[in-house]
C-alpha cells in the first residue's frame, strides 16, 4: 500500500471516530483533533488490526501528527515483511520461461 492509501485509511478511521472532520488533516496532531485516550486508542487498535501490527506505546504519550502515525505504519509494514492489505488478490508479477515444443 502507498502513502497516499495509508493516509486516506487512517483519514477514513478518524472520520468514524470523530464528529467534528472539519479538523483531519495530514499536520493535525491528536491535540488538534481533541482526541481522547479513549479516541486515540480506538485509533490505533483499528488500524493496527487493519494492518496487522501493535504501535509502539510512546506514539499515545506524545504530541503525535498524523504523519508520524502514517510513518509508523509505513515503517512497521516493513519491518514485518508481510503484504499489506491492497495487494491482496493481485496477480504475481514474476515471469515464467517460455516452454519450447520439442
Amino acid at each position: 500500500m502507498n502513502r497516499a492509501a495509508i493516509k486516506q485509511s487512517v483519514f477514513d478511521t478518524l472520520g468514524i471516530i470523530l464528529v467534528d472532520k472539519s479538523e483531519i488533516r495530514e499536520d493535525a496532531t491528536f491535540d488538534d483533533l481533541v482526541l481522547d485516550n479513549e479516541d486515540i486508542k480506538e485509533l490505533l487498535d483499528t488500524l493496527g488490526k487493519k494492518f496487522g501490527f501493535t504501535f509502539p506505546d510512546f506514539i499515545t504519550t506524545q504530541t503525535t501528527a498524523l504523519t508520524m502515525v502514517v510513518d509508523m505504519i509505513l515503517l512497521l509494514g516493513r519491518e514485518s515483511g508481510r503484504e499489506t492489505p491492497s495487494n491482496e488478490g493481485k496477480k504475481s508479477r514474476t515471469r515464467t520461461k517460455p516452454r519450447h515444443r520439442h
